[in-house]
């Protein structure tokens, strides 16, 4: 018996399968790479930081056993300036020494001045038996990392001042560093202008910590602070 032929039904093309990222895929890849970035970055500036503030403080120790060996045979420290600091070497590798001569300028690793000074009246008028180092433009992430390691160097003074102006215009400045005494290393009298004492008159005398970490050094609410170290005969 025969059937009538039955009509040829054509294949169906299957759907082609679908190739690439959708949208979502790729935003999502984009916001994972940002936030790998932003730690990245992050991450390296913590880096640069601390590498910085490795070399600030080692350098510390340095500079002032530089000064004094230089005034040791000398009642006072009353040609010290901060030319006079950079003429004999007191600021080393540590530092960029940029300038014309008699108007150089010292350059701390994190990228502003570094200025010294004799105090005039110290201990009475005129004696210039103390002087002040003075760094400015120090982060305030890194002001604790430098205070603590200046005052276990064997610093016998220490101020913070933040910087509420432009970065790295020093907050404590030369003239300040002149009007130094040594009542503003009293625990019982004020405070150095412009700062905040942290550390008193014996070489191994603590560290007032909870002023340290005040609003008015390290604990600021500015980005960076001026730091001065101060040494006496």
């Amino acid at each position: 018996m025969l059937y009538p032929p039955r009509p040829v039904r054509k294949a169906r093309r299957r759907p082609a399968a679908q190739s690439g990222f959708t949208i979502v895929e790729l935003s999502v890849a984009v916001a994972i790479a940002g936030v790998l970035l932003v730690a990245a970055i992050a991450l390296v500036q913590v880096v640069l930081r601390q590498t910085r503030t490795n070399d600030l403080v080692s350098s510390i120790p340095r500079t002032l056993t530089q000064i004094d060996k230089m005034y040791a045979r000398a009642t006072n420290f009353g040609t010290l300036d901060t030319q006079i600091a950079i003429g004999f070497g007191a600021f080393d590798g540590a530092f960029d020494i940029t300038g014309p001569a008699n108007a150089r300028v010292a350059t701390h690793r994190f990228g502003y001045r570094t200025l010294a000074r004799r105090a005039t009246s110290f201990r009475s008028a005129d004696d210039g038996a103390a002087y002040a180092v003075m760094y400015a433009g120090i982060p305030r992430a890194a002001c604790a990392d430098v205070v603590t390691s200046a005052a276990a160097s064997g610093v016998l003074g220490l101020i913070v001042a933040p910087e509420t102006g432009v970065v790295g215009t020093p907050a404590f400045d030369e003239a300040q560093a002149e009007g130094l005494t040594i009542g503003m290393f009293d625990a019982t009298r004020a405070a150095p202008p412009a700062g905040i004492r942290v550390k008193g008159t014996e070489r191994n005398g603590a560290l007032d910590v909870e002023r340290m970490a005040g609003s008015n050094a390290c604990g600021t609410n500015s980005d960076t602070v001026t730091i001065a170290m101060v040494n006496w005969k």
